[in-house]
């Protein structure tokens, strides 16, 4: 490897070796001690590179963690001046959207304040567009995201992002309008094209798609067509980055160069004439995509190659692409915390390899299907380790996908882009082609994806595992006689190898309360059976808990059966996923105290005295009664779990009244060492007197961060505390995780500060 490689390799090292802090050092400590680091290690360029990396980006991190919102101003009325940049996300319940703050109006405010936020205005028929500048009276709050096993990180991408806040518009008459949208702005005529796809696609299943690839807005794509995307690995050719802005580019840059050739230009002036049109093109391009990550990088990448063809000087593939990395880690070296980023250059690092070491130009159906085949195997470790995943269809499907979308798709819509500003015939039929040409497509993806073997999941694939099979996937795609490919693929076993786990015995539980903010989603596990108890919220048709966090979960535990639903009453923040948890995961059977919500399954109602036991372990309904006394919160299902380790009761929503019950009929079963504490921990519930009663060692509240009830209050807090009893906060603490073992301690793990990085969100 040559020199300039090696030490790119040493830089992109010493920037990704941020990732494993768990927070960040002070800017003036960290700078001096770095320096001192890179006079001692001069004489030896590549640690003087790791070091020099790992100081850019922790100096990048700093000024990102510095620029979030201050705790004092959390939960604040705000009132804000700024613009809306990117396209607003108009959903059935409320609209979603970025925020460049200019200026606070008020209150006064010395410190800094974030640049960019991220709000919701909550109402139907509000009207906002790209580029407008607004007043806004908003309530903010710090980045924060849910915290469970195998989760979504938010945070993390909200850091990428460098938003500094969260929050929602509160009604106010100081909401205004202070500017439209300037007809010289690129926000004004995203907001345009996107206007003319809904008009002359009022009904297409495939316009999300056409959005998607015209202007990298993904908002109309649905969870069904993302399954198949994900199922055929094709993905990629929804997210605009370096593929269509490589291809844009290269067809302007072709296309000038033969009109230039018509007209006898020098060879020299034809050259600029052609670069300078192609990055114009694909500068564009990327400002109509909003200047997503992925596209700053394929600009910078594009810049790059453009670079030495100009001044024609001659590097190899692997240098351009070494420059690139090096150019695109300068700019903004938190792109490591993407998996795009990984995915994209490892895609480039194999074509490469594989276009110079093996064949020239992939000229037949075989050699683009090898190809494909071997892009592949050198992504399975990275499609492995970031999705758990990963699609056995994907070269048949890419061979087939990456053509059409290529050199039918992606030309259309450079021909729409123009023709969509000027006319309205020549767009709406240009862009009724394009639906077409996507529909053909897509009956395609849907055979693919509905195959049986079409994907295969392998959840908790380790870093190490990960390591080990790039290694692997690298010797894999050497030239043949330098090594035995049997000897490459053994570096792949890992991937397959089951991590270890601690099993449950007879008689032991484990209570896992997921993160879903301000709702409920509890799991139990025995040796051999799984009880799921509610599911979290629904926040719209394409987002709910069960999806995000519950089946994640789920599936990382290998479990593909759940023994018994529980959905304890008929509030959106308990049994919202429920349609979703059905439809995704075999389930034996669902009790629930309204079973009549549930129209595609036989639900049986949970009574008082309905009880059961599995491996040791068990479990009996305390409320509610089949005379049906109460209504609302107070008829959820109670739930008792025990064994000879230990108990927890579910209590679910019950207030006061359920609570007074409860002491009459069964003042001797409501004893137990944890309790979820009820309704939230709500101050019309958690009674002194229950709480007596249960006496538990622990309670966990399963609330959302800042929400707007208050919960958990401060006066049940107070009550708990006076009994001598523990407290955990999921908005605090995370997931929460207890096990009931046999001759152990109980004990509570908390996620959140077990799995801190200098990224997540600090109390």
């Amino acid at each position: 490897m040559k020199k300039f490689q090696l030490l790119t390799v040493f830089f992109s090292a010493g920037v990704s070796s941020i990732l494993v802090l768990d927070s960040l050092p002070e800017n003036n400590s960290l700078f001096f001690t770095v320096l001192l680091l890179l006079l001692v290690f001069r004489w030896l360029p590549g640690l003087s590179f790791f070091i020099a990396g790992f100081l850019w980006a922790t100096i990048y991190a700093v000024s990102v963690a510095d620029s979030t919102l201050g705790k004092q101003l959390e939960g604040e009325d705000v009132l804000l001046e700024g613009q809306i940049i990117d396209l607003p996300r108009i959903g059935s319940r409320s609209t979603q959207f970025f925020f460049q703050v200019d200026r606070v109006v008020r209150p006064q405010y010395q410190q800094s304040f974030p640049i960019k936020i991220k709000l919701n205005w909550y109402g139907q028929g509000i009207q906002l567009r790209s580029s407008e500048k607004w007043q806004l009276l908003v309530k903010l709050k710090r980045p924060h995201g849910l915290a469970n096993p195998h989760g979504f990180d938010y945070e993390k991408f909200l850091f990428q992002q460098q938003i500094g806040a969260t929050g929602y518009v509160r009604q106010s008459v100081d909401n205004r309008r202070v500017s439209e949208a300037s007809p010289y702005s690129i926000g004004y005529w995203r907001e345009a094209l996107r206007d003319r796809v809904d008009q002359a696609l009022p009904n297409s299943a495939h316009s999300g798609v056409i959005k998607a690839l015209l202007l990298g807005d993904r908002a109309g794509i649905s969870q069904q067509q993302w399954s198949v995307f994900r199922k055929t690995g094709t993905s990629h050719l929804i997210a605009i980055s370096g593929l269509h802005i490589g291809l844009v580019s290269a067809l302007v840059f072709g296309l000038v160069r033969w009109l230039g050739l018509r007209f006898r230009l020098t060879s020299r002036r034809l050259l600029q004439y052609s670069i300078v049109a192609g990055f114009m093109a694909a500068l564009i391009y990327a400002a109509f995509a909003g200047f997503a990550i992925p596209t700053k990088r394929a600009l910078i990448m594009l810049f790059v190659i453009y670079a030495g063809i100009y001044w024609q000087r001659y590097y190899s593939p692997f240098h351009i692409i070494s420059l690139a990395l090096i150019a695109v880690l300068f700019y903004d070296p938190l792109s490591i915390m993407s998996a795009g980023f990984w995915l994209s250059f490892a895609a480039v690092a194999v074509i490469l390899f594989m276009l110079v070491g093996r064949f020239k130009r992939p000229r037949s159906i075989n050699q683009m299907l090898r190809l494909q085949l071997w892009i592949s195997v050198g992504l399975l470790p990275l499609v492995l380790y970031f999705f758990q995943q990963v699609s056995l269809v994907s070269p048949l499907a890419n061979v087939l996908a990456v053509p059409w979308v290529s050199f039918a798709v992606v030309p259309l819509l450079l021909l729409v882009l123009p023709l969509g500003l000027i006319s309205d015939f020549l767009a709406i039929n240009g862009l009724l082609l394009i639906d077409g040409l996507i529909a053909y497509l897509w009956v395609v993806l849907q055979v693919l994806a509905d195959f049986k073997y079409a994907y295969l999941q392998l959840p908790n694939v380790s870093l190490w595992a990960c390591l080990l099979a790039l290694l692997g996937a690298g010797l894999a795609l050497l030239p043949k006689g330098l090594l035995a490919k049997p000897v490459a693929y053994l570096f792949f076993i890992p991937l397959f190898l089951p991590m270890k786990t601690d099993g449950l015995h007879a008689s032991e539980f484990k209570l896992i309360l997921l993160d879903v903010g301000q709702g409920l989603s509890a799991i139990i596990h025995t040796k051999k059976h799984t009880l799921v108890f509610d599911t979290g919220a629904k926040y719209n048709e394409k987002s709910d808990l069960a999806s995000t966090v519950v089946l994640p979960y789920l599936r990382a535990q290998k479990i593909e059966k759940i023994d018994a639903l529980v959905l304890s009453h008929g509030d959106n923040d308990h049994a919202g996923g429920a349609e979703t948890l059905i439809q995704s995961i075999a389930i034996e059977r669902v009790l629930s105290s309204v079973t009549d919500r549930f129209k595609n399954v036989s639900a049986q109602r949970c009574e008082q005295g309905m009880a059961w036991q599995w491996d040791g372990v068990s479990f009996e309904f305390l409320s509610p009664h089949s005379s049906n006394l109460f209504s609302g919160n107070n008829a959820s299902c109670v739930l008792k779990v025990s064994s000879v380790n230990g108990s927890v009761l579910l209590p679910a929503d019950i207030e006061k009244p359920m609570e007074q019950s409860l002491l009459q009929y069964f003042p001797d079963k409501l004893k137990a060492d944890v309790l979820i504490a009820p309704h939230h921990g709500s101050k019309t519930s958690s009674t002194p007197q229950f709480i007596k009663a249960v006496s538990p060692r622990f309670v966990l509240f399963p609330v959302g961060y800042k929400n707007r009830f208050g919960f958990p209050k401060p006066e049940v807090l107070s009550r708990y505390k006076k009994q001598g009893v523990e407290a955990f906060s999921s908005a605090q603490d995370g997931a929460l995780s207890v096990s009931f073992n046999y001759n152990k301690p109980i004990q509570v793990e908390r996620y959140r500060p077990a799995h801190r990085s200098f990224w997540s969100w600090q109390q």
